[in-house]
């Protein structure tokens, strides 16, 4: 109603602040969808289209104005439907020369000044019809604007105008490719920007990959090829392409199906915050599925949303590919030759081909065939082919009637372990395989765990995509492109004995994940996926004892990884427990292998050179204890004690004296440099209570947050009770974040000196807020180890009582203690896994010297925001802990301290 544009200031604001609030209460009545943005737009619509006509009067006293004027609606406001929150874009078009540049700006002022004024934000151009096209050959927004320019009020002839001009021209058989060019690069430029990958922990539901932005492309670049509308409901650009024959009617539905779940979200996440918010937070992902009706814990639910996120975000991707690729303008050229190429296949301009979709469906062998051609003539596939082949795969028919082939089981293996370069879209067969639906068609177990996310910030990938990048890891191994990062896993993955077994295994080693256990959890994954492999393995045509090695390899995958991390590999009886397990050295060497990949892909930063260190000297004893003398300890260290001299410009003897002071794990965990510097610092400590040093940066981007690198730390001081929990209470008062250590000591002069390395970094400026943080952390350890102040006091001065560092949210971790008393023969070991959070070593360290406990050895590990620390302690007078109600009291107290 025009009676609108009259509304005082106060009671306009109040006018569009209830039909807001009439819009949120619709997701509560089922309306949260393109629904929602669709009633937005026509409220628009109505409000703009009377201020239109308000402006023109006031200006004009009637309305001869507004026909030099059109006002339209542009962006996803052009397409009809528009966020809870989101800013709203319009053009106003006008006639060539109707009006100084004053009168212009005065209706644009009288237009939308009352409108900003009620708190409604409104983007805006004025600009001349002809203008808008020529400015398009330049500007892709302008050029999308054009694909969604739809009228609102005012001359619609100037809007026709301007669509016909940009038709003839930007939009012609001629030029559209360039169009197609640019929408791609925006996209690649996009997609980087916002993190690369579809599957991010808390992916931007509008611009990252997968996201409603990916689907504006998909209809700007259908729409200036088909000049199909915007019209017609939630499906009404999608059933009008498989009306053109396009799209097949299951891919439009999927299509809108996907789009409506991507609306539901983000319509949540502006109605929650109260503001355009489209990042899918952890926060968030909790809130939303349980609001969405996904059940379980808050955890389980979320991770249940994200599936969905994931898989609807393929789909999108996945459209995208397809419909750029069938939409875009072919150039006329001369026909080229077809070549037979045996086996059904055909070569065709460079590309290996089918003969036809009804070949492909009378034999679905066909399409492995394809690719296996594709792998060993280095000749890539052909879209056409591939469309075919991703098409087929969604049959279920046709998936089993292709899983039933002997010849289908043998070519998949083959393009399972093939390690040379392919020409895919990606380098990648694996995934190659995985994007057209032949992964799932060979192996439907795999599905449950497509698109499955772990609640949590160590594995930043999905269950799927983290597999398939496992097996590509394992052929860079093997074609020796990671020899220099890790030199020992590159020599053995170049002598796999049974690359079937090994690769086999690595592709399968979380397919478990998907699935319950016996008891309904989903905890022993590792147990579950064993249990699969015995009806894949025989399926693709392993032996028996084929079967069996994947079988145990997916068992135990997880079980080099916390023996390497967790035990103390010093203690003769860790070695020999090992050993037990593994029972061969081919099993070991596979079982290495496999823990070296999958750590790797859990995320950019998992495989830390201290675990890898670790996992090496795992591998070297057990492979000697096997009988393998692959390399002996002894050797090891005196490999590393030459390289160390090498490194040394001092007097040899110091630095020998310094070496044979070191418990072994010490040469095997630390590289000659560090080694060096290590010993520079203790040698010339003297009287010195305490000397500590940064060591080495080690840069290692992180995903996502900032913080791109950390700091080895250093730390020489008298060994004493306490000694740890005091400088990991001066590291907590300088805001720095403890991502391992290692805690030795050694006979010096007859006194215990620590040696301990801890690797640190700012939470906000990586190694650089290290170093300036230095000096004073270094005065803070001279305090704390002198006794002239305590740690706890001096957090509490520096943090407050009850103070805690402003943390991104992240999703809960369980708070677990474990005291064992038998796993090591020597010791009792303290488990205690928790939240990563400031002074958490602090508190567990206070906690076990409060008990009257000596901490003889420490491994620190930090996976996300999840923390594994383990303690090696034995009581004051040097025995283990000696009765089932000391552990309790032990696990009990740390437990209480962790929860305060």
């Amino acid at each position: 109603d025009v009676t609108i544009s009259h509304l005082d200031p106060k009671t306009l604001k109040d006018y569009i602040a209830s039909a807001r609030a009439s819009l949120t209460a619709g997701i509560a009545q089922g309306r949260d969808g393109i629904e929602l943005g669709r009633a937005h737009a026509a409220f628009l619509d109505e409000l703009l289209a009377a201020m239109f006509t308000a402006a023109a009067q006031k200006l004009d006293q009637g309305v001869a104005l507004a026909n030099d004027y059109v006002l339209s609606a542009v962006g996803r406001y052009g397409r009809g439907a528009v966020a809870l929150r989101s800013d709203v874009d319009v053009r106003v078009v006008v006639a060539p020369r109707s009006h100084a540049k004053e009168r212009q700006e005065a209706f644009v002022e009288a237009l939308l000044y009352p409108l900003w004024g009620a708190g409604l934000t409104i983007g805006h151009q004025v600009v001349e019809g002809p203008r808008m096209v020529h400015l398009a050959h330049e500007d892709l927004a302008t050029a999308t604007s054009l694909v969604d320019l739809r009228f609102i009020a005012g001359n619609g002839a100037l809007v026709e105008d301007v669509v016909r001009r940009a038709r003839a021209g930007l939009f012609s058989e001629a030029e559209l490719g360039a169009f197609f060019d640019r929408l791609d690069q925006e996209a690649a430029e996009r997609h980087a920007r916002f993190g690369g990958s579809m599957y991010l922990l808390e992916p931007d539901v509008k611009f990252g990959a997968g996201g409603l932005r990916d689907l504006d492309g998909v209809r700007w670049a259908v729409r200036a090829r088909y000049a199909v509308s915007n019209e017609g409901g939630i499906n009404g650009t999608w059933a009008e392409l498989v009306r053109l024959g396009v799209l097949v009617a299951r891919e439009a539905h999927e299509l809108g199906a996907a789009e409506e779940f991507v609306w539901r979200v983000r319509n949540r996440l502006h109605s929650r915050s109260g503001r355009r918010s489209d990042r899918l937070a952890f926060d968030e992902q909790e809130l939303i599925a349980i609001d969405l009706g996904y059940g379980g814990d808050r955890a389980e639910a979320a991770e249940q949303l994200m599936r969905d996120y994931y898989l609807h975000a393929r789909v999108i991707s996945r459209a995208r590919e397809r419909l750029f690729e069938r939409a875009r303008p072919v150039l006329r050229r001369a026909k080229p030759s077809i070549q037979d190429m045996g086996n059904g296949l055909h070569l065709f301009d460079g590309h290996v081909t089918i003969p036809g979709t009804k070949e492909l469906a009378r034999d679905p062998v066909l399409a492995i065939r394809l690719y296996s051609t594709c792998m060993r003539s280095t000749l890539p596939v052909l879209p056409y082919a591939r469309e075919a082949v991703t098409r087929a795969s969604d049959s279920p028919e046709w998936c089993e009637t292709l899983r039933q082939s002997e010849e289908t089981a043998r070519l998949f293996l083959d393009l399972l372990c093939w390690v040379p370069s392919v020409r895919t879209r990606t380098g990648s067969m694996v995934k190659e395989l995985h994007d057209v639906g032949l992964l799932l068609a060979m192996l439907p177990e795999f599905a449950p765990v497509v698109g499955r996310v772990h609640h949590d910030i160590y594995h930043v990938y999905t269950v799927d995509v983290h597999s398939v990048a496992a097996v590509d890891y394992l052929r860079a191994l093997c074609r020796g492109e990671q020899a220099q990062q890790h030199p020992l896993a590159s020599r053995l993955a170049a002598e796999i004995a049974s690359p079937r077994v090994l690769f086999l295994a690595t592709l399968l080693h979380d397919v478990g994940k998907g699935y319950p256990d016996e008891t309904g959890s989903r905890k022993n994954h590792s147990r579950t996926g064993a249990k699969l492999c015995d009806a894949i393995a025989p399926r693709l045509g392993l032996t028996r004892d084929e079967t069996h090695e994947v079988r145990t390899l997916v068992d135990l995958h997880l079980a080099m990884y916390h023996a390497a991390t967790r035990c103390d590999l010093d203690d003769p009886a860790t070695i020999a427990d090992f050993c037990a397990k593994v029972q061969d050295r081919e099993m070991l060497r596979n079982l290495y292998l496999l823990t070296v990949v999958d750590i790797s892909t859990t995320s950019p930063t998992a495989m830390t050179s201290w675990k890898l260190r670790m996992l090496d000297d795992l591998f070297l004893r057990c492979d000697a204890t096997l009988g393998g003398g692959f390399t002996v300890p002894d050797e090891r260290r005196k490999r590393v004690e030459q390289a160390a001299v090498l490194e040394w410009s001092h007097d040899v003897k110091a630095l020998d004296e310094f070496l044979r002071s070191m418990p072994e794990r010490y040469l095997v965990s630390n590289g000659p440099q560090s080694i060096v510097r290590h010993a520079e610092l203790a040698l010339g400590r003297g009287s010195a209570p305490v000397v500590a040093a940064l060591i080495e940066v080690a840069a290692r981007r992180e995903g996502g947050d900032g913080r791109s690198d950390y700091v080895e730390l250093c730390v020489v001081a008298d060994d004493a009770p306490g000694l740890l929990a005091k400088v990991a209470g001066a590291l907590t008062a300088n805001r720095l974040e403890v991502l391992g250590a290692q805690v030795y000591s050694r006979s010096q002069c007859g006194q215990q000196e620590a040696v301990d390395l801890f690797w640190v970094r700012d939470r906000t400026d990586g190694a650089a807020g290290v170093e300036r943080a230095f000096p004073r952390l270094m005065a803070d350890l001279r305090a704390v180890c002198t006794g002239t102040q305590l740690p706890a006091e001096l957090i509490v001065a520096r943090l407050g009582s009850g103070s805690r560092w402003r943390e991104r949210p992240s999703p809960a971790v369980e708070t677990e203690v474990v005291v064992d008393a038998n796993a090591s023969s020597r010791h009792t070991i303290v488990e205690v896994m928790g939240k990563d959070r400031p002074g958490f070593l602090f508190s567990v360290a206070q906690a076990l010297t409060d008990l009257g406990l000596n901490i003889e050895l420490s491994k620190i590990n930090t996976e996300g925001a999840k923390v594994v620390d383990i303690f090696y302690v034995l009581e004051r007078d040097g025995t283990r802990v000696g009765s089932a109600e000391r552990s309790r009291h032990i696990r009990d107290s740390v437990l209480s301290v962790l929860q305060e």
